[in-house]
C-alpha cells in the first residue's frame, strides 16, 4: 500500500461512518427547539437546549483529548456511536422539560466523545506529508453534513412527524455503527503522560492562538445559522435554501485546491484569502435582496468560512506531537462550541434593538479581525 495515499479503505469508511453520524445529529437542531415549545417550555428553557449540549460537549472533550493519548480509538468510537443511538430513541418518551434537557445533556457528552475520536482517527489516517489536503477531504462529511441535514430534518418533520424525523435519525446512526469496524485504528505509541489536570487540559496550551482564531471565525457561521432564514422571510427571499446548498457544493469543490496550497505554503496564505472571502460573503449577504445576491454571497462564504475551517483544524493538530493530537483535536471542537454559542447569545441580544443587516454587517468584522492576527503571526514567524 502506499504510505502517501490519503483514500485508503479505512479513510473511506471512517469519512462514510462521520457523514452518516453528522447527517443524523445536525437534522434534529432546527427541530429540537420546536418540539420543547410544544412541551409548554419558556423561552428560557427553550434556550437551555442548544447551552446544556454544548456544556455536555465542552466538559467531556479534555477528558477525552488525555484518554485518546494512548488508548485505542476505534471502540470508543463505535461505543460513542451507539450512545448517539440510543440517546436520539429517547427523545419522544420525554414529556417533561427538565428530563428532556437533561437528555440534551447527557447527548452533548456523547456527542463530544464521538467527534473528538473521529477527528483523531481521521489524523492517525493520513500521511504527515498531505494533513491539510487529508483533513480537508474529511472535514466535507462535517460540514456537507451540517449544511445539508438542518434542511432534511425541517422537510421530514413537516412532511411527516417528529417521531420520523427521530427514527431516520436513528436509522442513520445504525448505519454508522456498521461502518466503523471497517476502520483500521491505529494502536497509540505508549507515552510517559502528565497528570490530567482539568483546568489545564480544557485546552491544549499549545494551540490557543489556532483555538482563538477558530472562535472568532465561528462568530459568523452563528450569525448565519441563527437568522438566516428569519432575514430570508424579512427580505421575501423564497429560496434561502440556496445559501445553505452552493455553500455546501462550493466548499467541498474547493478542498482538493485549498488543501493543497495549504500543505505547500502553510497555513498564512490561505487564511487571510479565506478570510477575506468570508467577510465579503457577510457584505454583499447584508445587502441582499433577490437570489441573485443571495448566490454570490452563498458562493463567496463557501470559498471562505468552508476553507478557513479544516485550515484552522490541519493547523492546530500540526502544532503538537502525535501522542498530542486528541487533546487538539478536542480543543479545536470546543472552541467551535464556544465560538457558536457565543455567537447565537450574544447576537440574539443584539438583534432585540439592532436590524438583522447590522448584524451581518457587525458579525463580518470578525473574519477582518482573523485577517490581522494571522497576518501578525506570519510576521512574527518569518522573523524568528
Amino acid at each position: 500500500m502506499n504510505k502517501q495515499q490519503i483514500f485508503t479503505p479505512s479513510f473511506l469508511f471512517l469519512f462514510i461512518s462521520n457523514f452518516l453520524i453528522f447527517i443524523g445529529f445536525e437534522m434534529l437542531l432546527p427541530i429540537l427547539p420546536a418540539y420543547l415549545v410544544s412541551l409548554n417550555a419558556n423561552p428560557m428553557q427553550v434556550g437551555l437546549v442548544t447551552t446544556v449540549f454544548t456544556i455536555g460537549a465542552i466538559i467531556i472533550r479534555p477528558f477525552i483529548g488525555y484518554y485518546l493519548i494512548d488508548h485505542q480509538r476505534k471502540n470508543l468510537a463505535i461505543g460513542a456511536c451507539i450512545s448517539l443511538l440510543i440517546i436520539t430513541t429517547l427523545y419522544p418518551f420525554l414529556n417533561n422539560i427538565w428530563l428532556f434537557l437533561l437528555l440534551r445533556l447527557v447527548h452533548g457528552t456523547a456527542w463530544g466523545v464521538s467527534t473528538t475520536t473521529n477527528s483523531t482517527m481521521a489524523v492517525d489516517s493520513i500521511p504527515k506529508a498531505k494533513l491539510g489536503e487529508g483533513m480537508g477531504y474529511f472535514s466535507i462529511s462535517t460540514t456537507v453534513g451540517a449544511i445539508v441535514a438542518p434542511s432534511l430534518g425541517i422537510l421530514i418533520y413537516h412532511s411527516f412527524s417528529f417521531h420520523t424525523l427521530i427514527w431516520s435519525s436513528a436509522l442513520l446512526c445504525v448505519l454508522a455503527v456498521i461502518v466503523l469496524p471497517f476502520v483500521q485504528s491505529v494502536i497509540p505509541i505508549q507515552h510517559e503522560k502528565q497528570p490530567f489536570r482539568f483546568m489545564e487540559a480544557i485546552f491544549e496550551k499549545d494551540v490557543w492562538f489556532q483555538a482563538l482564531l477558530t472562535i472568532v471565525t465561528t462568530l459568523g457561521f452563528g450569525a448565519i445559522i441563527t437568522f438566516l432564514v428569519l432575514y430570508g422571510e424579512q427580505k421575501g427571499l423564497n429560496h434561502i435554501f440556496l445559501f445553505f446548498l452552493i455553500n455546501a457544493i462550493v466548499s467541498t469543490l474547493l478542498r482538493p485546491f485549498t488543501g493543497k496550497w495549504f500543505d505547500r505554503n502553510g497555513p498564512w496564505s490561505i487564511i487571510i484569502v479565506s478570510a477575506t472571502l468570508g467577510f465579503l460573503s457577510l457584505i454583499v449577504l447584508s445587502y441582499t435582496t433577490n437570489n441573485g445576491s443571495l448566490l454570490i454571497a452563498a458562493i463567496l462564504f463557501g470559498a471562505g468560512y468552508g476553507t478557513i475551517m479544516p485550515c484552522l483544524q490541519t493547523w492546530t493538530v500540526q502544532k503538537v506531537s502525535e501522542a498530542k493530537s486528541g487533546a487538539a483535536n478536542a480543543t479545536f471542537l470546543s472552541s467551535f462550541d464556544v465560538g457558536v454559542g457565543m455567537s447565537a447569545f450574544v447576537l440574539g441580544i443584539l438583534a432585540e434593538w439592532m436590524s438583522l443587516e447590522t448584524i451581518f454587517r457587525l458579525v463580518s468584522l470578525s473574519f477582518l479581525l482573523v485577517v490581522l492576527l494571522v497576518y501578525r503571526d506570519y510576521k512574527r514567524n518569518k522573523n524568528m
